[in-house]
């Protein structure tokens, strides 16, 4: 009977032993992460690069959306890629969604931002016109000259005063009088001086471009001779007997001898 007892413990130790080395048919877990970076803050207008390289795992496809500040999906390049890319055209916080996914369908999902901003400038130099800037804004010191250099052209005006003082300074040291003087335009100093004081052209393609109408400008104009006209052509009575004038109302340069062209950028050829 101990025999047959013995026999049996053998037995069933034995089986014990081969199940608890069989082979483990368990599958290994999957590890998948979807990672999009650092965040990032970048200027309007400029490239933006998306970069998930540093995900887990064997993916087999990267599945994007972004949208940008207005809830619009934006458009990118390389869309299927690890590091798409897209221009930020708008200012404000774009949304950066990315699923991957591995090639058994296991998917990672992950959110981030990119926030644009619009960068900071400030005006250093004013030359809409030609020889305003340079011949009128003579105000007595670096300074100021500068200061009005920083001025918005919206509250360019603000400097007409100073203008008007140079172009009585100049005509009263050729004999004419700055009280009594009318330009081609029929306008006197004070309002002169508020037109030129907002340097800058403006364009309007349904109008002359001729420099006296202060519409813009024509390559072929001669710009600078209109500006000595409007500020040293009187043609007020006091003014008609002047002799001084006719000679500042030119600069005597003659036009380019050279042909403009007919296509972009419109300038003769280098000669």
């Amino acid at each position: 009977m101990k025999n047959i007892f013995k026999i049996f413990t053998l037995f069933l130790a034995g089986s014990i032993l081969l199940s608890s080395c069989g082979d483990d048919d368990s599958a290994p877990i999957e590890d998948l992460q979807a990672n999009l970076g650092a965040a990032a803050t970048v200027d309007v207008e400029s490239t933006v690069s998306l970069d998930a390289s540093a995900s887990v795992g064997t993916i087999a496809t990267f599945d994007w959306m972004v949208t940008d500040p207005d809830g619009a999906e934006v458009t990118l390049e390389n869309e299927s890629s690890a590091m798409p890319s897209f221009v930020a055209t708008k200012a404000g916080d774009y949304s950066i969604d990315l699923t991957v996914t591995s090639a058994t369908g296991l998917e990672s999902m992950v959110s981030g931002s990119v926030t644009v901003e619009s960068p900071t400038y400030a005006t250093s130099d004013q030359m809409g016109r030609p020889a305003i800037n340079t011949v009128f804004n003579f105000f007595g010191s670096a300074e100021v000259k500068n200061g009005y250099n920083m001025t918005l052209p919206s509250e360019g005006s603000a400097n007409a005063d100073a203008f008007a003082g140079i172009l009585n300074a100049l005509q009263t040291y050729i004999y004419l009088d700055p009280a009594q003087f009318e330009n081609i335009l029929g306008i006197g100093n004070d309002a002169l001086a508020g037109v030129l004081a907002v340097d800058v052209l403006q364009s309007n393609k349904n109008s002359a471009t001729a420099y006296g109408s202060l519409n813009g400008r024509a390559l072929g104009d001669d710009v600078v001779d209109v500006t000595l006209i409007l500020a040293f052509d009187d043609q007020s009575a006091a003014g008609a007997d002047n002799q001084v004038k006719a000679g500042l109302v030119s600069d005597n340069v003659q036009s380019n001898d050279k042909s403009f062209s007919n296509s972009f950028p419109y300038l003769a050829d280098p000669h």
